[in-house]
C-alpha cells in the first residue's frame, strides 16, 4: 500500500511539473511545421510548414500567440524564419530554392529573392538592411543587394551548407558544412579561410553566435551541442544527454541559456556558464525541427511533428527569465552594434 501511495504522489507531482511547463499547442497548420521564430521585440511569432505556408501570430500581454493570418507564396517547405532586428520584416527560406522578404505592415505583399539550385537552408537581412544573405545546399552563399543588382555577388563554397551566421561586425562568415565542419571565412575579398572548427563526430545541423560575443554554439548528428571560442576555435563546453541527432539550437537573448531540439521528440534547456541541464521539454511527438526562445526567455516555441491529426508548434514555459543588458557586466551585454534603420524599404511587389 505504501508503494502504491508513493507512486501516486510521484505521478501527481510529475503531472503538476509538466502542467506548469506546458503552455499550449498551435494547431492552425494543415501539415507538419518545419520552422518557428519569435520576433526580437516579442510582438510576433511565425511558424512555417512543409506545404510552404507561414502562419503569423501576435503575442498578447499574457504571452499568448494569437493567430492573425497566413503568408502564402512558397512552393516548398519553409526551412527557416528570421525576423529583422527591428521586427518589421520576416525573411523566409524554403526548399523551393528561394528566399522571401515579408513586410509585416503589408504581409500580403512579398518579394522573392536569391534563387538557388538547391533548397535554401537560411537567409536573413544584414545589419544595413541593404543585403539579403542566403545559404543553400547547392554550396553557395548569395549576397543580393536590394537596391542595386550590380553590387550582388555569389560566394562559392563547394560543399552543401546547413547553416550560416555573420559576425556582428560583418567581418566573418561562420559556415556549417554538411560534411561536419564549421569554417570561419572573411566576408570581403576572396573570402579567405581563417579557421576550421573540428570536434563534432558527425554532420552539423545548426550554429548560433552568442549574443554576448566571443562564442558560438553548434548542434550535431552526434547527439551533442558544443560551445566554441570563436577566436581560438577551441571547445569551451559540450552538452550531451540526447538520444538522437540535435537539429536546432538557440540562445536566450542574454546568452545565459541555450535550448536544443532533438529528432527523438525532446528539447533540452541548459545553463551555459555552468553547463547545468535545467529541464526537458518532452511529449513533443517527434522530429523537432526548430526551437525559438522569446524575448524575456520565459517561453520556448518548438516546431515538431505532432501526434494525431493536428499540426503545429508547441509553446512551453521555460521557468527562467533572462537578464536585461547592463553596461558593467560583459556576460550580460551584447557585443553587437546597434542595428541601422533601413534607408529604404524593400520593394514589396509580387
Amino acid at each position: 500500500m505504501k508503494t502504491i501511495v508513493l507512486l501516486f504522489i510521484y505521478a501527481t507531482f510529475s503531472t503538476c511539473v509538466w502542467s506548469q511547463n506546458f503552455k499550449l499547442k498551435l494547431t492552425e497548420h494543415a501539415f507538419n511545421v518545419e520552422s518557428v521564430s519569435y520576433s526580437p521585440d516579442g510582438k510576433y511569432l511565425a511558424s512555417g510548414s512543409t506545404d510552404g505556408t507561414i502562419n503569423l501570430y501576435n503575442i498578447d500581454s499574457s504571452g499568448n500567440p494569437i493567430y492573425t493570418r497566413s503568408l502564402l507564396g512558397h512552393l516548398g517547405s519553409v526551412t527557416q524564419l528570421i525576423f529583422t532586428k527591428n521586427s518589421k520584416y520576416l525573411v523566409s527560406s524554403s526548399k523551393d530554392y528561394s528566399s522571401r522578404i515579408w513586410n509585416l505592415d503589408t504581409p500580403s505583399l512579398d518579394k522573392v529573392y536569391n534563387i538557388h539550385f538547391e533548397p535554401v537552408t537560411t537567409s536573413f537581412l544584414d545589419a544595413s538592411y541593404k543585403y539579403l544573405i542566403s545559404a543553400s545546399l547547392d554550396g553557395t552563399i548569395k549576397l543580393t543587394h536590394l537596391y542595386d543588382s550590380k553590387k550582388s555577388r555569389t560566394v562559392k563554397i563547394g560543399t552543401p551548407i546547413n547553416d550560416l551566421k555573420v559576425s556582428s561586425d560583418n567581418k566573418f562568415y561562420y559556415v556549417a558544412l554538411k560534411g561536419g565542419l564549421i569554417k570561419k571565412l572573411e566576408t570581403v575579398g576572396k573570402n579567405n579561410e581563417i579557421m576550421t572548427f573540428t570536434g563534432h563526430g558527425d554532420e552539423i545541423n545548426a550554429i548560433e553566435l552568442s549574443p554576448v560575443g566571443g562564442f558560438m554554439a553548434s548542434a550535431s548528428h552526434d547527439k551533442s551541442i558544443i560551445i566554441w571560442d570563436i577566436n581560438t576555435g577551441k571547445i569551451v563546453k559540450k552538452f550531451q544527454g540526447y538520444e538522437w541527432k540535435v537539429t536546432s539550437i538557440q540562445y536566450s537573448s542574454d546568452g545565459n541559456y541555450i535550448v536544443g531540439g532533438c529528432n527523438d521528440g525532446c528539447a533540452k534547456l541548459f545553463e551555459v556558464s555552468s553547463g547545468k541541464h535545467i529541464i526537458d521539454f518532452k511529449e513533443l511527438g517527434k522530429n523537432v525541427r526548430k526551437v525559438s526562445v522569446n524575448k524575456n526567455g520565459k517561453q520556448v516555441a518548438i516546431a515538431t511533428q505532432l501526434e494525431g491529426d493536428k499540426f503545429g508548434a508547441i509553446i512551453y514555459n521555460t521557468g527562467v527569465e533572462v537578464l536585461p543588458p547592463t553596461s558593467n557586466k560583459p556576460s550580460a551585454k551584447s557585443s553587437a552594434k546597434p542595428t541601422a534603420k533601413p534607408t529604404a524599404k524593400p520593394t514589396a511587389t509580387k
